[in-house]
């Protein structure tokens, strides 16, 4: 098309050029030459003029369409539009700006200055921003806080352009947006996370977090002081760089647990530091969970239990060599009065045998309570693991009376076995009940009245087996009765006290909790106590938590 204008063109021209010619320098041509020479001329010169008449219409559409346009942008766009003069006057403003301003629509705002809407020190402000742009000749951006007439105080971000005539500034086009919920919730986000800062850098252990790619998201200062790397450098990389050893397989497959079931994972790990000294920490990993309950990132709270580690070790080693020094001889003195029992060095008369056997039940029963001092010991460093078994439940309580007769003896108090049992079949774990019993009826024994008897009762509840010790004791109080079962405590007043560790029942409480029973106690004014707990005749042991150690 744009060929075909350029060779019309030429043509036209040549022929002009000819005409021109023919007219000046060749008179004699035949007119009807001339003729039509001008009229191809008046032809291609009213087509042109058809052409640009054309070009016209369509420019003046154009023109019209780009106006619409800017016309329904300017009316329409959510952002503040101004114009103003080379006088820094208004010379008009979009809608949303006369809402702004409080300026009705059919209003103007022509001949109008920044001084008419806003505060002395705001019109300054914004007029030393339009001079910058009408002596620069260039864009201006700012951020400014505008104080209305109204007390109100808005944020925007400013964005100024110059208005430019035939190569000349004219004005100032203005677009401001209202960024103050945006900035109120910036300074909202710095606030909370310097005050999530404090709390995590103030936590007694090292904490952070990680997503779901295992890259470390934030810290606190003991990260940093613990490992030796700043914050700034750790956020983004890898979180096996916080471990000297190389445990990344180890670490993403806690990682994928943690991701896969949505529950925290407890570790217990022993790793080097950067001096290269062995340390133990306990390790939490607890999943990041969004308001969908979707995970989106670990947290990781790294606990030093390294002292803690070394005082069990001690613990353990003392315990061991007590329970070594103290079972020894008490082994040796029970397999003694047995080789007496069998009559192996000679006959026993009945009182001899008597007494044999009393001493062999005391020693029995100092044993037990060795062990259960080494139980409860175990208890608070450990969870108390049980070994469940179907035994006679019945013939477990037999035993366990047999053993503890002696003790009762020596206050000439008489153990009592009742049972209303159909089946004396129990699943359990036998030593630990057994352990309950004894300090249950040796509890009854010590605190119980002289010349009185001791009664033991089996009974059947639904799916449950009760075992229940019932003496003469002194009254206990409400009070005393709600604590009983706590470390160190005994079940009398005071001035009744007697020699306890105040164990027994403590321990007892966590076996049959650990069994998922009750444990009870219970004192009358007529100095009748009860003491007994309710076991599943089956115990199922519940899903716990696993905890590794590696």
């Amino acid at each position: 098309m744009i060929r075909k204008k350029i060779y019309r063109q030429i043509l036209f021209y040549v022929l002009f050029a000819l005409f021109i010619c023919w007219t000046v320098i060749e008179p004699e041509i035949h007119l009807s030459v001339k003729y039509g020479c001008l009229i191809i001329l008046f032809v291609f010169l009213v087509h042109s003029l058809v052409e640009k008449r054309h070009l016209y219409k369509k420019l003046a559409v154009k023109y019209k369409n780009q106006s619409d346009l800017l016309n329904s942008i300017f009316m329409n766009c959510p952002d503040l539009i101004y114009m103003k003069d080379s006088d820094l006057r208004y010379i008009d403003c979009n809608p949303v700006m006369k809402k702004m301003l409080c300026i009705d629509n059919e209003s103007s705002i022509a001949k109008k200055t920044d001084f008419d809407f806003y505060s002395k020190e705001t019109a300054d402000t914004i007029r030393s921003y339009d001079k910058k742009v009408i002596d620069n000749a260039g864009i201006v951006s700012y951020k400014i806080e505008k104080q209305m007439f109204n007390g109100e105080t808005k944020i925007y971000d400013s964005l100024l352009a110059p208005i430019v005539k035939k190569d000349e500034i004219s004005g100032v086009l203005g677009i401001l947006r209202d960024v103050t919920t945006v900035e109120q919730l910036k300074e909202r986000i710095l606030i909370q996370n310097a005050q999530l800062n404090s709390i995590l850098d103030n936590i007694p252990f090292m904490l952070y977090m990680k997503d779901l790619e295992g890259r470390v998201i934030t810290c606190n200062s003991r990260v940093e002081k613990n490992i030796g790397i700043s914050r700034e450098k750790l956020i983004g990389l890898p979180s096996t760089n916080i471990y000297v050893e190389n445990n990344a397989e180890k670490i993403k497959q806690e990682d994928e647990q943690v991701i896969k079931t949505k529950q925290a994972l407890i570790i217990e790990v022993q790793s080097s530091t950067y001096t290269n000294t062995p340390v133990w920490y306990e390790v939490t990993k607890s999943p990041i969970l969004d308001i969908n309950n979707d995970i989106i990132g670990i947290i990781v709270i790294v606990k030093n239990i390294d002292s803690e580690k070394r005082r069990e070790e001690q613990e353990r080693i003392l315990m061991s060599t007590i329970t070594h020094d103290l079972k020894t001889p008490t082994n040796a003195q029970i397999t003694a009065m047995d080789i007496l029992l069998k009559e192996t060095l000679g006959k026993l008369n009945d009182d001899q045998r008597e007494i044999i056997q009393h001493s062999k039940n005391s020693n029995v029963y100092m044993k037990n309570m060795i062990s259960t001092l080494i139980a409860a010991y175990k208890s608070e460093i450990q969870s108390i693991i049980l070994e469940p078994q179907t035994f006679d439940y019945e013939d477990l309580v037999k035993t366990t009376i047999q053993e503890l007769s002696m003790l009762a003896y020596t206050k000439n108090q008489n153990l009592v076995l009742e049972s209303s049992l159909k089946d004396n079949m129990v699943t359990a774990d036998k030593l630990q009940l057994k352990r309950a019993m004894i300090n249950l009826i040796a509890n009854a024994i010590t605190y119980g009245f002289e010349n009185t008897n001791i009664v033991i009762s089996l009974k059947e509840v639904d799916e449950n087996v009760s075992f229940d010790v019932t003496n003469n004791s002194h009254f206990i109080p409400q009070e005393k009765l709600a604590e009983i079962f706590e470390k160190f405590k005994t079940n009398v007043n005071a001035k009744f006290e007697k020699a306890s560790t105040g164990l027994g029942l403590y321990l007892s409480k966590k076996i049959i909790t650990k069994h998922n029973g009750q444990m009870r106690a219970q004192s009358f004014e007529n100095q009748t106590c009860i003491f007994g707990f309710t076991v599943p005749r089956v115990f199922k042991e519940e899903k716990s938590q696993s905890k590794t150690t590696y």
